[in-house]
């Protein structure tokens, strides 16, 4: 069941259905298509909301998904998407912003960061704070080369769709957290890991662009994208310690995660997992308390 704030949606018992009830309740002004968008990503935030354990008092959600992906769950060309997003975003229920990574030694686009509120006809309009912005949520290299993208959802679903229904499972792939986000290659593993080594090298102005990349390495690596930002804390501490005289230890770092990454390909690690392996031989190293500490 979902229960959401004040509207009485306790008897629904799914997120479109419920998305739907909210839907109803915006302004009158919305054209069709703009309602229909706006009940996928509606019915999309409330099954982010209960996936996250967010309070039923939530006014507003913010998640990653590919625009492609949300139109394909409307039913809708991309482009028809694009036209139809100014009527949700003056209304003030949507922000978007397009989300960038870098692939191959490029900035591309990987996806698009949505705030939806949940709120219809009551307060501020939504933005979408910095932070959203700066998040790892995927590794594009990885994606791509297993074949998991929004193109490849649109192709494949070319003679199997129906316009007429909204299909929530388009995004699905990208809202929901999942045990195992992003299959490990030993391409991943053996190319994207050696960013770490760079790190001492480069000069302290681009330590940060340098640290952010790393880190997105050792969550493909390690096929942990949720903890990016401690990976960057793990990077940052190592830093800090070379700089006061306290050691290299990116080799040693660098060493461990290769282990760790063997261990997640061969299926040693528990739910696919090996951040929770690299924190377990930090600490036998006695370098885990050291490192965050610094």
């Amino acid at each position: 069941m979902i229960q959401l704030g004040s509207y009485n949606t306790s008897t629904v018992d799914n997120s479109l259905s419920a998305a739907e009830i909210l839907a109803d309740r915006t302004s009158k002004t919305l054209s069709g298509t703009a309602k229909r968008l706006y009940t996928v990503l509606v019915g999309a935030a409330l099954e982010v909301m209960q996936d996250r354990n967010y309070s039923a008092k939530t006014t507003e959600v913010t998640f990653f998904a590919p625009a492609e992906s949300v139109a394909l769950a409307c039913g809708v060309h991309p482009s028809t998407l694009y036209r139809k997003l100014p009527e949700l975003q003056e209304a003030g229920l949507v922000a978007c912003r397009g989300h960038y990574c870098t692939h191959n030694g490029q900035t591309r686009l990987d996806g698009t960061v949505w705030a939806v509120r949940l709120s219809p006809g009551r307060g501020r309009k939504v933005k979408i704070g910095f932070d959203w912005l700066k998040r790892s949520y995927r590794c594009l290299g990885a994606d791509i080369e297993a074949g998991r993208t929004a193109w490849a959802q649109m192709r494949e679903s070319k003679s199997t769709r129906d316009k007429s229904a909204i299909n929530l499972s388009a995004v699905r792939l990208w809202t929901l957290s999942r045990p195992s986000k992003t299959p490990v290659t030993v391409d991943s593993r053996t190319i994207d890991l050696a960013s770490i080594l760079d790190v001492p090298a480069v000069p302290k102005q681009s330590r940060a662009e340098k640290i952010f990349e790393a880190a997105k390495a050792m969550s493909a690596v390690l096929n942990d994208n949720g903890s990016h930002r401690f990976y960057m804390a793990v990077l940052w501490g190592l830093t800090k310690l070379r700089d006061r005289g306290g050691g290299d230890y990116f080799g040693t770092l660098h060493l461990m995660i290769s282990r760790c990454s063997v261990d997640v390909f061969e299926g040693f690690a528990r739910d696919g997992n090996g951040g929770k392996l690299l924190v377990s031989r930090l600490k036998q190293a006695g370098l885990y308390d050291e490192i965050l500490q610094t």
